[in-house]
């Protein structure tokens, strides 16, 4: 009998599993963007609707006469291959190199030899005026920017399961672990990225086993020991049977309100009878009604309708047409991206009333939501997630080199980064503190770390965080003085500038750099060379390889920089007896000096900055990654963001407010 029922539940998963796969597919294959090279991307239809929205023609005849020999199919100097390029989304998806073009056009040093091919000045003129008007403005009225990005069906995150499920069945209980449900590996990047799920069948049967402990913990705990599960047994059973109450009627009460939370919409014709049919079915048998209500509940919870955020089409199969989201949908968009879980009974009810969209209204639930205390998840599951804070718990740096890197040192660590990082949202700071601050987080622990001073009018730290106001000789300041962000950068012994510069370009700037050859040398020294007398005549002598000096050249000047803190993030004025060597200089730009001086030059690119910090956040609301027709969204949030002088809330508030948050397409539309 038990095999029996095994095999039935298997059987079950596995035919679930096909139903969620299928959706899985369509998501990937609606996201195929995501997993494809730039220049092969195909334009949605949306930006077809202009003949030649790009007038591409305008330019095309002059880069096939004078650079398609140098940069075409037969021949790409630079890895550059302009015959490639020929739709919207191929031409679009590379402005940095239209940029690069339009530089070496005005420093005429493109094409190398013009005479050869007769290029004019009036060519030059015409093709730099292409590049500037059609490539690198932006038109937010052009339907190149109107298109809200493939319509996606997003599976739960971990967290957003093991969250939804304690808010849905009102319980203080964890069924991901009872079940064990993995976290997601992402080394980087966000786990709720769509292109990337998908829910296999084990996965699927996992889902099974945490349903089936969550309704056991539910029905079957002992309530004394919990005021919570009490209230979630009454809430659940709202009516029960009696004399002037059918079975089924109380069984459509209890189950009908669970299940439109649970769908996280009004419920469509049919559902809930489904539901109750099951419920009726278990009575028929001879079960207590509670025991009816839990079967009915179970197959709810594995159901796509739960596990997926589902979005209904609104407009005739094959339509291409962008249209606004329902409030519902409006409501789940919100409270994943601000709470990682579901709506709350007031998000309910705003879109009910079909007013959540409304822009006051619609504003101060955005601040209602930020206030709360679930908006924590955005420090836990966007925050670290961007910062790669994960990776500092394997950071390479060992107690045996540095002895004061304890257990509770690294905890601390941690901790004054979320604490850091919460403060934008609880106390609506400045998105440019992120590069420097004149205030951290610390508790007595790491303040000593640190050397902090407290002024004489304020109490002793204890083991809580508390805000500390900086002083210039602290320091301190910012994400790079931070020892978590240095430490996970470090080497077992050393500091590793290379590691850290990457860090900037690729988290902060948004400008990661390519990987490394595969047969990159080690950092040995040459046969014929001397021994170099410094680990940075050492690095040196390895980026002057050819294949490695170009990106040497941008990294390494921004890690050096950061060379008097230690492998831990210590403070440190020498090393090995000689004052340290923190000059750096970037291509094209004058030397700096130390932590300050990098903090000038990221100031000077406070632009590039913000505009990576409005990508990030819009990548993890959406689920997907910010493409070419995204781009008319994220400049107007960032203008917003100037006039609002880069608080956090404007920025959430602009992500809200963008067209590929509020708009969809038809899941499936070309």
């Amino acid at each position: 009998m038990l095999r029996r029922a095994r095999f039935s539940i298997r059987c079950l998963a596995r035919l679930l599993a096909t139903a969620l796969g299928v959706a899985a597919l369509l998501v990937r294959a609606s996201h195929a963007a995501d997993e494809s090279p730039q220049a092969n991307k195909a334009a949605p239809a949306i930006a077809h609707e202009a003949a030649d929205p790009l007038d591409f023609q305008q330019a095309r005849p002059l880069l096939e006469k004078h650079c398609f020999a140098c940069h075409g199919d037969k021949k790409q100097e630079g890895g550059v291959n302009f015959s490639a390029l020929s739709d919207v989304a191929s031409i679009l998806s590379q402005r940095a190199l239209w940029h690069k073009a339009q530089a070496a056009l005005a420093g005429e040093e493109m094409p190398p030899e013009p005479e050869k091919t007769g290029f004019s000045a009036a060519d030059r003129a015409r093709l730099t005026n292409w590049i500037e008007n059609r490539v690198e403005k932006i038109d937010p009225a052009s339907p190149i920017y109107l298109d809200p990005g493939p319509p996606l069906v997003r599976q739960f995150t971990r967290a957003e399961y093991e969250r939804t499920m304690r808010e849905l069945l009102r319980i203080d209980f964890d069924p991901a672990s009872a079940a064990g449900i993995a976290e997601e590996q992402t080394a980087t990047g966000y786990a709720n990225l769509a292109g990337s799920q998908l829910i296999t069948e084990p996965l699927m049967e996992k889902y099974f086993a945490a349903a089936e402990a969550a309704l056991d913990y539910l029905f079957t705990a002992d309530v004394k020991r919990s005021w919570r599960l009490k209230g979630a047994r009454e809430s659940l059973f709202a009516a029960r049977p009696g004399a002037q109450l059918s079975a089924h009627a109380a069984a459509a009460q209890c189950l009908g309100p669970f299940l439109r939370r649970a769908y996280r919409r009004p419920l469509q014709e049919g559902e809930l009878d489904r539901v109750l049919a099951i419920a009726d079915r278990a009575l028929q048998q001879g079960d207590s009604f509670d025991l009816a209500v839990r079967k009915a509940m179970k197959p709810v919870l594995v159901s796509p309708y739960f596990l997926y955020s589902l979005e209904t089409d609104q407009r005739p199969p094959g339509s291409h047409e962008a249209y606004p989201i329902t409030d519902h949908e409006l409501a789940v968009r919100l409270s994943y991206f601000l709470w990682a879980s579901m709506p709350d009974d007031a998000l309910f009810t705003l879109a009910d009333e079909n007013v959540l969209s409304q822009p006051d209204v619609l504003r101060w639930q955005v601040q209602r939501m930020l206030a709360d205390p679930k908006a924590y998840a955005l420090t836990d599951y966007f925050g670290m997630q961007w910062l790669q804070l994960q990776r500092l718990h394997r950071a390479l740096p060992s107690k045996d080199f540095f002895p004061a890197l304890t257990g509770s040192l690294k905890n601390d660590m941690e901790q004054e980064t979320r604490h850091f990082f919460d403060a934008l949202r609880t106390k609506d700071h400045r998105v440019l503190d992120l590069l420097d601050a004149n205030y951290t987080y610390a508790n007595a622990e790491l303040a000593q770390f640190y050397g902090l001073r407290l002024s004489p009018d304020k109490k002793p730290l204890g083991n809580d965080f508390e805000e500390v106001a900086l002083r210039p000789e602290d320091h301190r300041g910012g994400l790079l003085a931070m020892s978590s962000i240095l430490t996970l950068t470090s080497h077992t012994d050393r500091t590793k500038p290379t590691s850290r510069g990457k860090w900037i370009l690729e988290v902060l700037l948004g400008t990661p750099p390519p990987p490394p050859p595969a047969n990159v040398s080690q950092l040995t020294t040459p046969k014929g060379h001397a021994e170099p007398k410094t680990f940075r005549e050492k690095l040196a002598l390895h980026a002057s390889e050819a294949s490695c000096a170009a990106c040497h050249k941008r990294i390494d000047p921004l890690g050096f920089a950061l060379e008097n803190y230690d492998a831990i993030g210590a403070w440190r004025e020498q090393v090995a007896g000689a004052p340290v060597d923190n000059a750096g200089r970037l291509p094209g730009e004058e030397a700096f000096h130390g932590p300050d001086g990098l903090k000038r030059i990221l100031h000077a690119r406070q632009d590039q900055f913000v505009r990576n910090f409005t990508v990030q956040l819009l990548t993890y609301a959406l689920g997907r990654n910010i493409e070419y027709y995204d781009e008319a969204a994220v400049a107007e949030i960032d203008q917003e963001l100037a006039r609002q002088d880069y608080r956090f809330s404007a920025l959430v508030l602009g992500v809200v407010n963008s067209r590929p948050f509020r708009y969809r397409r038809n899941l499936g539309s070309p």
